[in-house]
């Protein structure tokens, strides 16, 4: 059995500007959670192209990082974004969690429907640990795109076979 996560976040800009926010190089830091108190992002490469990869290693201040990354399969700006998910969890013994991440910007009353697909967990525990992750990103996007927290924070979880 295979679970899958879904999150829809609905933002007050247009696709373009979600999409742009979601990828570029220097938004990233702040995307991963720089600014936190007590939490580093340690290493922060960002190359979104088809075949590009991006590395991103972040954590608590005095332990090991947990190392997220993306290697990007389709890049269709402003409407979607496919890539290889894989996160290196410290915490977890340093357990690789890899899966398939599709975003989709879809265009709503001039506004955006981001819609965040990670399929492939082995666990629904997996899975729910990293709807605990996600939500926190997704607000932080919100605030750099200019809209605050999203309007919409619509969270779904569910499981395929």
């Amino acid at each position: 059995m295979s679970h899958e996560l879904k999150i829809e976040r609905l933002y007050d800009a247009t696709p373009a500007q979600v999409f742009d926010a979601f990828v570029d190089p220097a938004t990233q830091e702040r995307l991963h959670g720089s600014g936190q108190e007590g939490w580093t992002v340690r290493r922060c490469e960002t190359d979104v192209r088809v075949g590009g990869t991006s590395v991103y290693a972040m954590g608590y201040d005095g332990v090991e990082p947990d190392v997220e990354v993306r290697v990007f399969s389709v890049v269709d700006r402003p409407h979607q974004l496919v890539f290889r998910h894989s996160m290196t969890v410290a915490e977890w013994g340093g357990r690789t969690v890899d899966t398939e991440m599709t975003i989709t910007f879809e265009e709503r009353d001039g506004k955006t429907l981001l819609t965040m697909v990670q399929t492939g967990f082995e666990t629904a525990e997996d899975r729910d640990a990293f709807n605990s992750g996600w939500p926190a990103y997704l607000d932080t996007l919100g605030r750099v795109v200019g809209g605050g927290v999203p309007e919409d924070d619509t969270l779904k979880a569910r499981h395929d076979i």
